[in-house]
């Protein structure tokens, strides 16, 4: 697509008149305009197939009859801006050593071919600014207002230099904005970027007055233009949002400033130009200790629900007198739970109506309301959104879930989990395998809820018996394979046990058999808390134990990650180090734990480094120590959430025939029917 228009011309003419006659322009003008960002000079164009003579006089070439020649020429400054071109036609006539032509009775549409004699360049020019503003929270870790920049624009890129804590908690935010804008864009120039202000208004903060946007110093400061929109006042008229965008129009033709004098937009940066968006924020009254209501927390048990349905209780916890409405919504048609009667939930169901819990008060002694919740059987994936609505002037904290995906439970169908053969070398007639003689059609299956990890392994015997005449070519002899591999094809993880207690990232396991650098290693384990408290550091006591139990810190590394009834998956509490001397673990954030509260701790992105030669020794990404001996970790592999085996082999010749026999058993279940395959090439071999 050409970066340049050309215009048009359009005269009156009289019947039959020429150019021989006088009473005909010798020629009409048309005006050729580079697109913003382009710059055009007369020698970039030609008329196709014509002659160039002179230079810019084409004559000939792709015209209509009526034209002799075309002429280009510069209206301004070749190679400029501001610069456009001439294109000159020339009609025929007798002067020009043509044969003139007459205006016809009709209209008449004259064309001619221009085409790029010299591709046309755009101009982009680079530039660098940094924008800085200051995070606030209150005494109760609130933050005061929400600074949001929009996805920066095509070729632009913007950069957050501050720590993450600085974006909620307190301190200075800096980002860094840098790229190329087009040069010649009409006022204000170029968005280079777009930030929202937000006060939260929930806790009655407001801005005393537009955000502004300090003075901008150095060479390039009058080039950039600062423009504030999308006002939006609370009730009593005080502003609460204000969206400030950034625009930047390159100087053009000043000595010193065009061409840039950096290479890059990088180079730009050294500049040093920054901007600072001042604010300044108010809290209207609150009234009395207590008088602000919200809902604080959801509990619930977030594991995946059993496929014959089952009875959950979510448990609301707020402030007392906070008001709201309580909705879960299935993904089955966007169906959503009828509670019945205030407090019955358990006798509900799941309707097409849009429903939800009548509006519920919490009551000042117990701070909670809890909800059984009746989960049905299914036969197909479902999910659930908790969505929690409070009733004005009741508000929520920001761990509560108020839209869907917020807080979000699953339940998967029962699968069925399939030990198939392998033909990878493709000499058997794969459809006789399993077609009922003499294996059983569809061969050993091991059914279980998908998405559901079993205590013990799910197990079932089987044997499977090889023919001759299940060989392609229909004959040979069948022979038990001198060395033997029983690996799954799609076994998913590789199940170890470690051989004494793990010191540091290198440690010793049973067996590395299946394992490769690069796979995940992976475990969960279950504690409880000790004591009611608000709290960044804990000490866990062993699941079911009491508060004079002792400490409990095995198998707890860094970065696992914390949930529990009162630390929902989405707030990513992850533990930073774990201190055996006073027997605590501390945490990436406070969390409300209650007494006796069950905890999960999950890895998270601990790896194979590699896998020593010795065929029992591991490293991993990070430190392992603390990881108890014969503990048992994942490791791999194949479909993340199956963890099948075979044990107890034998592959023994009977006559003619290779009897495939042991126990196949099954850890923990996909989300979908899966088959897992023993390769028959690794067992038998044909002669």
């Amino acid at each position: 697509m050409a970066n340049w228009t050309v215009s048009s011309y359009s005269n009156a003419e009289t019947q039959g008149d020429n150019v021989n006659a006088g009473s005909m322009a010798a020629y009409a003008d048309l005006v050729i305009t580079p697109n913003v960002g382009y710059v055009i000079s007369a020698t970039d164009f030609k008329i196709g197939g014509a002659t160039e003579s002179p230079t810019n006089t084409w004559t000939g070439g792709n015209v209509d009859t009526e034209v002799y020649k075309v002429v280009f020429s510069d209206i301004g400054t070749a190679g400029t801006v501001s610069n456009t071109v001439r294109a000159r036609v020339h009609f025929d006539s007798t002067a020009l050593g043509g044969t003139p032509w007459n205006m016809p009775s009709n209209n008449e549409t004259i064309y001619i071919d221009i085409d790029e004699k010299t591709t046309v360049e755009n101009i982009d020019r680079y530039f660098c600014i940094r924008t800085q503003h200051v995070a606030e929270t209150d005494g109760k870790g609130v933050n005061k207002h929400t600074v949001t920049y929009a996805t920066a624009p095509t070729g632009v890129t913007t950069t957050n230099y501050t720590p993450l804590i600085h974006n909620i908690g307190d301190g200075s935010v800096e980002h860094s904005h840098q790229g190329t804008v087009p040069q010649g864009a009409p006022a204000p120039g170029t968005l280079i970027f777009s930030v929202d202000f937000d006060a939260e208004e929930n806790f009655g903060y407001s801005y005393v007055s537009e955000p502004t946007v300090g003075v901008l110093s150095g060479p390039y400061a009058s080039y950039y233009t600062f423009q504030s929109s999308g006002h939006v006042y609370d009730s009593d008229n005080n502003l609460i949002f204000v969206t400030i965008k950034g625009y930047y129009d390159p100087p053009v033709g000043i000595i010193g400033l065009d061409p840039d004098p950096a290479g890059s937009a990088g180079a730009m940066c050294e500049l040093g130009q920054s901007i600072s968006i001042s604010h300044v924020i108010r809290q209207a009254p609150q009234g009395e200790p207590g008088s602000t209501k919200q809902v604080t927390n959801v509990l619930m048990d977030i594991s995946s629900i059993s496929s014959n349905g089952e009875v959950r209780t979510i448990k609301t916890l707020g402030d007392a007198y906070a008001e709201f409405t309580l909705k879960i919504v299935s993904s089955d048609s966007s169906k959503t739970y009828d509670f019945g009667p205030v407090g019955d939930g358990v006798n509900g169901t799941f309707t097409a109506s849009a429903t939800e819990s009548d509006p519920n008060t919490i009551g000042t002694n117990l701070g909670s309301i809890d909800y059984p919740v009746h989960f049905p059987p299914i036969s197909s994936n479902t999910y659930y959104d908790i969505i929690i609505t409070p009733i004005t002037p009741t508000t929520a904290t920001s761990n509560v879930p108020t839209a869907a995906n917020e807080l979000r439970i699953y339940q998967y169908s029962t699968v069925d989990v399939t030990l198939g053969l392998d033909d990878s070398a493709n000499v058997y007639d794969d459809g006789e395998l399993f077609d009922g003689d003499p294996n059983a059609v569809g061969g050993v299956k091991i059914t279980g809820t998908g998405g559901r990890t079993v205590h013990s392994p799910i197990t079932r015997e089987f044997s499977y018996k090889i023919i001759p005449a299940m060989i392609t070519t229909g004959s040979g002899t069948l022979n038990v394979k001198s060395s033997l591999d029983f690996d799954l094809d799609n076994k998913g993880q590789v199940r170890a046990q470690l051989n004494g207690e793990a010191t540091g990232a290198s440690f010793e396991v049973n067996s590395t058999v299946g394992m490769v650098v690069g796979g995940d290693i992976s475990w969960s384990v279950q504690k409880t808390s000790m004591f009611t408290e608000t709290t960044d550091s804990l000490t866990p006591l062993a699941y079911g134990g009491t508060p004079t139990t002792a400490p409990d810190l095995d198998n707890l590394v860094v970065g696992m990650q914390l949930t529990s009834y009162s630390v929902p998956a989405r707030d990513n509490v992850t533990i930073t180090s774990v201190d055996t001397g006073d027997n605590t673990i501390h945490l990436s954030d406070r969390v409300r734990m209650a007494e006796q509260e069950p905890l999960t701790f999950t890895t998270k992105g601990i790896t194979v480094n590699s896998v020593h030669a010795n065929g029992t020794t591991l490293e991993a990404s990070q430190t392992m120590a603390g990881v108890q001996d014969d503990f048992y970790i994942d490791v791999g592999g194949g479909v993340s959430d199956l963890e099948a085996f075979v044990s107890g082999i034998t592959v023994t010749k009977v006559v003619n025939d290779i009897i495939i026999a042991g126990t196949f058993e099954v850890h923990s279940f996909p989300t979908a029917d899966t088959t897992v395959k023993l390769d028959l090439n690794e067992l038998i071999t044909i002669s």
